[in-house]
């Protein structure tokens, strides 16, 4: 008796600490720290934001650069005059984390394929910040009638890639910072040129509804030519302001600008004209979460 006393207590003794130690395989893991959303969108008028869209989810884009300059006055009904070049894009959420986005440019047909990656995320009471990457590739379909080269040939394609800061100064004002490098800038360039810009913006939400902000591109290193053959003269870095308007899942941005280009790739290399007054256009766009 006092054996098998003793030999139960052993195999107890051995199971119920073992038991103790155990997690039963319905027990919930860890909970994931919830993605931050500092800004109102997944871009501003012309850079990403380090918003992504929710798995499944599309977003659609439509945006407008119109020739006629401000300054022309009822004549070209203060910019608004066509013609315009024109910009549309389509996102979709691949993850929580990862979207995907095809966009298309009527300049030179400019077809462009983007992946956007949330990386990291700092919260904090007064100022939470968010770190994304962004990649993508450009394809030039369209060729003027003066270059002879295929359109499917390698000089048209174009790389880029985008670290994206931003930051939410107690919940009003948004910060951004872009650095983004941009290869073969130039697709009709003798020799292969990259371009190195930092983009930075800043917007200020008077409301949920409301909001104003400035955009400036200055070109660090690297190509700053023309971009069209028989273009003169050089780009210049870019300037940008205006109004958002967030309502009923869509974001309108109207604002003035000294560039007119709008795909990544052909933006990124600077503005047409400088940014005197005779030369600021209009802009308008229009992004709606579907």
């Amino acid at each position: 008796m006092n054996i098998r006393v003793l030999w139960l207590g052993a195999v107890w003794g051995g199971l119920l600490p073992a038991l103790a130690g155990a997690q039963p395989s319905w027990q919930a893991s860890a909970p994931v720290e919830p993605r931050l959303a500092l800004f109102s969108a997944i871009k501003t008028a012309n850079y990403p934001t380090t918003e992504t869209l929710f798995q499944g989810d599309f977003h659609y884009e439509i945006s407008h650069r119109f020739s006629p300059p401000i300054d022309e006055g009822y004549k070209a009904n203060f910019g608004f005059d066509g013609p315009a070049n024109i910009r549309t894009s389509l996102s979709y959420g691949l993850s929580d984390r990862l979207m995907a986005t095809l966009g298309r440019s009527n300049v030179l047909d400019n077809l462009d394929l983007q992946l956007q990656y949330h990386w990291l995320q700092f919260s904090h009471e007064r100022l939470p910040a968010v770190w994304a990457l962004n990649v993508g590739m450009a394809w030039n379909t369209e060729m003027p009638a003066i270059v002879e080269r295929n359109a499917a040939a390698g000089d048209n394609f174009q790389y880029y890639g985008q670290l994206i800061f931003n930051a939410l100064l107690d919940e009003t004002l948004g910060i951004g910072l872009v650095p983004s490098y941009l290869y073969n800038s130039a697709i009709f360039s003798v020799e292969t040129q990259y371009t190195f810009t930092l983009g930075t913006y800043v917007q200020y939400y008077f409301d949920d509804t409301w909001g104003a902000w400035l955009e400036y591109s200055p070109t660090l290193a690297g190509y700053q030519g023309i971009l069209l053959p028989g273009e003169a003269g050089r780009s210049h870095n870019s300037l940008a302001w205006g109004l958002s308007i967030d309502t009923g899942g869509h974001t309108f941005y109207l604002f003035a600008t000294n560039n007119t280009r709008l795909s990544p790739a052909q933006y990124l290399v600077g503005a047409p004209d400088d940014a005197a007054l005779g030369n600021w256009r209009m802009g308008f766009g229009i992004a709606r979460f579907l």
